[in-house]
């Protein structure tokens, strides 16, 4: 029996990638094309794969029950009736189907169709004096020229080592030993 996990959110900070997904850490199973067309098919392009455990429960429920699991963005937060709900047509539907059983209606694979990122960096707080060098406005995957400072944390300065690096859910703010920021590439996967 195949089991499903589809953890929806809505993010606080926009994004240049309205939706995205973000696929769990799979230990050396290969990532499933099926999966992917099926967020194709819920209006999700943008997938970013994470190369390590981590603690979101999208992952406990992959690594745990074998389940296909994502983490999917859904754009940014309103307040509560300003969504227009249009814009949720593809999840909506795309979910019906799949818990009723009807049939699910896949385009066929294409990787052109997709916008793939790994994660790169995992910045966590570890000093009181830490602070971000970007505005609190700048978007979830906005890219910095390599060897920009985008964070200090004490006195050790944080930059970008590789081209087309991004950040994504920073927040100078967290406790000290918590995740401030991630920084993402965008790579090439090859799903079974």
């Amino acid at each position: 029996m195949e089991r499903f996990h589809y953890d929806l959110h809505t993010a606080i900070r926009g994004s240049k990638n309205d939706k995205f997904a973000v696929y769990p850490f799979r230990h050396n199973k290969p990532w499933v094309k099926a999966q992917l067309q099926f967020m194709l098919a819920c209006g999700v392009n943008t997938i970013l794969f994470s190369n390590s455990a981590t603690t979101t429960f999208s992952y406990f429920s992959s690594n745990e029950f074998d389940a296909h699991a994502f983490t999917v963005e859904l754009g940014k937060v309103k307040p509560f009736g300003e969504n227009d709900m249009a814009n949720f047509a593809g999840v909506k539907t795309s979910l019906i189907h799949l818990i009723s059983g009807q049939a699910l209606d896949l385009k066929e694979y294409n990787e052109t169709d997709f916008s793939f990122f790994e994660i790169d960096q995992i910045i966590d707080r570890q000093h009181e004096n830490f602070q971000l060098h970007f505005a609190d406005d700048v978007e979830n995957f906005t890219d910095f020229p390599v060897g920009t400072v985008i964070a200090t944390d004490g006195t050790q300065e944080i930059k970008t080592t590789k081209q087309g690096e991004a950040i994504i859910f920073p927040n100078a703010n967290v406790a000290i030993g918590q995740r401030a920021l991630l920084t993402v590439i965008p790579v090439e996967v090859q799903p079974e």
